[in-house]
């Protein structure tokens, strides 16, 4: 594919962030018409976000983001994981699909399961997990289609379009996980 990828599948690759990415990803990260009925609005600063690339370029042991990008080499979303508790063990991953035309087409059950065998083969970690919000079908099947278990419900736990909302938490225990073919 020519576009630096580090990890490659059928429909997508992944990569780390470029600096001559960031202007595009930001914007695509804060173009709240694109984001759905369950996304969660979190846009952060430009400055701050610059800021993380510019100290650790989005990859450090508590934290790291990549871009999904399909066969042509466009972007069309991004996968990250981070750490959020310093008790618990593993790590949390999360992921979007940036524009609407791109989503239901399977890349990014492709990119989780990338993404996820290879974080088990480059950390010692026991466990990955995520949260969806409950009702937003797409992403738990998403979830659920690369091995990932729904483990409970997290009550009242994030607040989505004037309300608070639940969260369906779901992990992935190490032994579980396919291993990364490359």
């Amino acid at each position: 594919m020519g576009c630096g990828c580090v990890l490659q599948g059928n429909k997508v690759c992944l990569r780390t962030v470029r600096e001559s990415d960031l202007e595009l990803i930001y914007r695509l990260m804060t173009d709240v018409s694109e984001k759905g009925e369950h996304w969660l609005l979190d846009i952060p600063a430009e400055p701050a976000f610059r800021r993380g690339f510019n100290e650790r370029g989005f990859w450090h042991e508590n934290f790291g983001r990549m871009l999904i990008l399909d066969k042509t080499g466009e972007i069309i979303g991004e996968i990250i994981y981070f750490r959020n508790a310093d008790y618990r063990a593993g790590y949390e991953v999360g992921y979007q699909i940036f524009r609407r035309e791109n989503r239901g087409k399977g890349y990014m059950s492709e990119a989780l399961a990338l993404f996820s065998a290879f974080l088990f083969e480059s950390k010692p970690i026991p466990r990955l997990q995520l949260t969806v919000v409950a009702g937003n079908e797409a992403s738990r099947a998403v979830a659920e289609k690369c091995g990932y278990r729904y483990e409970g419900t997290l009550r009242q736990a994030a607040f989505l379009a004037g309300k608070y909302v639940d969260l369906e938490l779901l992990g992935l225990l190490r032994e579980d996980c396919p291993p990364l073919l490359v």
